[in-house]
């Protein structure tokens, strides 16, 4: 409180209980020189509407930079020794919520500006709000010398004019905080004082009975000018209100003419315009005969960022300076105020419901998002993230369709997504918003959405494939569909493999089911159209397709004798023929003798003969084994290798080999042939066996 003020007296049933102070008067010399005329003037001042709720309880009108450029335009410099507001520190603890505040979790050297502005925010009130009464109360703003008492008495809450603060609310931080949380103790508990909105109240001029000095009848607008008087329960008289920057008669007081003029000064019009904005909207929509109906309430303020609404009959007008003026209706008005209304995710509307959309929908726009409405999905919000995917599909007119549900959030990764009729959109911080439809949704849902090994969509779906086809990526893979196959994954080493190899425009077409792990040597392998992929730790993925594919699989696959692939197949031998290297052998093919595998000794005296361009051609059935002595055999087209622990592989073939076969072959009393056929230069050719040597 400026100096020369008096006792506080508190007006109001509880009074004693939920409030401690109020202000009587100000000595206005404490405020400064008066400003340019074109300021603040008398005839401006209502009593019954000092300044509105939509202004009064507006936390959003500055932050915290802007508070301490304000208040460093106050005081140019201070006095020597003295900390003046704009240079004020402190240390601030923790204040609980309630239902008056959200609480304040204190901070090591905290600004003014800055407990000013988090204070605002805490308790909705308005950060101009503070600052005005900080200087009403002690003068604080503009002092260059302020004092310790200033400080402790900031707000003059629990601040008797002749005695301590109480201990519960002295010092800075805690006056600012406390007088903030009393303005909504009143607002929350508007018929517990005596002053109240609505109604006409009888304010006294002065405090001191003795001076006779009467009362005006005051009928108060609103509650942010309820809760001025019941802080400071004194009315201007017309000489405080003439003499608006001096003194009046012995029958003023000033307290609520000061703040009244210092907020006109400093920050404009005390009174937000969103009453006459709401009947402009209202007569704009046809007043009672529009389709809003009869009004059904007065209009409230004191909303988020000073907004205002009036119900109807049939819908409701919401305003604030950021928004303007809208109705709500019908199916979104209902999806609004279950969100929350202004105070929800998609703030207040920023135009009018427009209609005539496909399937009968409507929609409106809000500061944060849409709300669409249609007959057989009910009214949805849309908002970002996801609305930006939303929008890339063309809203309401493309394959997603409308809205079925609310956006949730809180998937992996912080992640958000939404139902649509024809589809879901997903979004994650690092993938953005994509989404997923039809059978390519089903198999990222059967691999367990963003948690499961694909992640979140990275891309839109993309069809035009061959046989008509459709894919998308995922951060670890992709999904590819065609009618004749499905929608299936591809990831890790055999979706870059498969990748490598032209995917479903390469040898292999598309994937025809799911990779499958757990094989040999913890290996994995998945079917496509024209093969099959085989992955392991030593080998990498490999693709077996065709007849080579039907053989290795004859042969146990990756537990066969072959184990895994470690090349691909490749072609252009003798005959059109092609191989392909396995860990454990090979497999030759040509269109005359078919897939056979080759391993070991027989494959290194085939080896050693040419392979298929050397005189036994390719081989024309598998190895054979279980012979006499253990031994094995398999033939070639122009031959027979046969092999023993003890005499290796050789090759047998031509004459001999009929010479051979018919003497009983390995059985025989030949035995097995012990090196290669020795042929003379005209022809004649012999092979020495176990049993001697034989010449044709």
């Amino acid at each position: 409180m400026t100096s020369g003020s008096t006792t506080r007296r508190l007006v109001g049933l509880l009074a004693a209980v939920l409030a401690v102070s109020g202000l009587l008067v100000a000595i206005p010399t404490s405020v400064g020189p008066a400003p340019a005329a074109s300021a603040a003037s008398a005839s401006d001042w209502n009593a019954g509407n000092i300044i509105s709720d939509a202004v009064f309880y507006n936390a959003q009108t500055m932050d915290a930079g802007q508070v301490q450029t304000f208040l460093n335009g106050k005081v140019s410099r201070c006095a020597t020794g003295s900390t003046c507001l704009k240079d004020y520190r402190q240390n601030t603890d923790n204040r609980p919520a309630d239902r008056y505040c959200n609480g304040y979790t204190g901070r090591a050297n905290e600004s003014a500006a800055e407990i000013i502005d988090r204070v605002a925010r805490s308790c909705g009130v308005n950060q101009q709000v503070l600052l005005v009464l900080l200087q009403k109360e002690q003068g604080l703003i503009t002092s260059t010398a302020p004092s310790a008492r200033m400080y402790a008495a900031a707000m003059g809450q629990g601040c008797p004019d002749t005695a301590p603060c109480d201990s519960a609310t002295a010092g800075f931080f805690y006056q600012v905080y406390y007088a903030a949380r009393q303005y909504e103790i009143y607002r929350l508990n508007p018929t517990s004082f005596g002053y109240q909105a609505g109604r006409w109240n009888n304010i006294l001029y002065h405090h001191e009975q003795s001076r006779n000095c009467g009362s005006a009848r005051v009928y108060i607008e609103n509650q942010a000018t309820a809760g001025l008087y019941i802080y400071t329960p004194y009315v201007p008289n017309a000489a405080a209100l003439s003499n608006l920057y001096g003194t009046g008669d012995s029958c003023s007081s000033y307290g609520n003419r000061n703040f009244w003029r210092l907020f006109t000064d400093w920050f404009g019009p005390t009174t937000s315009p969103g009453p006459a904005m709401i009947d402009a909207k209202y007569a704009s929509s046809g007043g009672a005969a529009g389709w809003l109906g009869q009004a059904r309430s007065d209009v409230n303020c004191g909303l988020r960022d000073g907004g205002c609404f009036r119900a109807y009959a049939n819908g409701q007008i919401h305003w604030s300076s950021s928004s303007g003026a809208f109705a709500t209706g019908g199916g979104i008005r209902s999806a609004w105020v279950r969100s929350g209304s202004e105070n929800g995710p998609v703030g207040y509307p920023v135009s009018d419901e427009r209609c005539g959309l496909p399937a009968q929908g409507c929609y409106q726009d809000f500061q944060s998002g849409k709300i669409y409405w249609s007959p057989a999905t009910d009214a949805r919000s849309v908002r970002s993230p996801i609305l930006a995917g939303w929008a890339r599909h063309s809203y309401e007119r493309g394959f997603l369709g409308y809205p079925t549900e609310e956006m949730g959030c809180g998937l992996q990764g912080a992640g958000c997504y939404q139902d649509f009729q024809g589809g879901k959109i997903h979004w994650s911080g690092v993938t953005g918003a994509w989404a997923t439809r039809g059978s390519i949704l089903q198999a990222w849902a059967a691999n367990g959405y963003e948690r499961g090994s694909l992640g979140y969509p990275t891309g839109p779906e993309g069809c035009g494939l061959p046989g008509e086809g459709c894919y998308q990526e995922f951060q670890r893979g992709k999904v590819h569909w065609s009618a004749a196959t499905g929608a299936h994954i591809t990831k890790g080493a055999i979706g870059a493999a498969w990748a490598r190899s032209g995917s479903e425009r390469g040898a292999l077409g598309y994937p025809t089911s799911a990779e499958e792990c757990g094989l040999a040597n913890a290996g994995c392998s998945q079917t496509f159209v024209y093969g099959t992929f085989f992955w392991s730790a030593r080998t990498d993925a490999r693709s077996v397709r065709g007849e080579i594919l039907a053989e290795y699989q004859r042969l146990g696959g990756p537990a066969g004798k072959l184990g895994y692939p470690v090349q691909e197949q490749g072609c252009g031998l003798q005959g059109d023929g092609c191989y392909q290297d396995f860990q454990g052998g090979k497999i030759h093919w040509s269109a005359a003798t078919g897939a056979h595998a080759t391993w070991g000794g027989i494959q290194q005296a085939w080896a050693a003969s040419g392979w298929e361009r050397g005189p036994l051609g390719y081989p024309t059935g598998p190895e054979a084994c279980g012979l006499a002595q253990q031994g094995c055999s398999q033939t070639y087209e122009k031959g027979t290798v046969y092999w023993t622990a003890l005499t290796g592989a050789h090759a047998v073939s031509g004459a001999l080999l009929t010479a051979y076969v018919g003497a009983g072959g390995h059985a025989g009393s030949w035995g097995y042939p012990v090196a290669p056929a020795i042929c003379a230069p005209g022809g004649a050719c012999s092979q020495q066996f176990q049993g001697g040597t034989l010449t044709p």
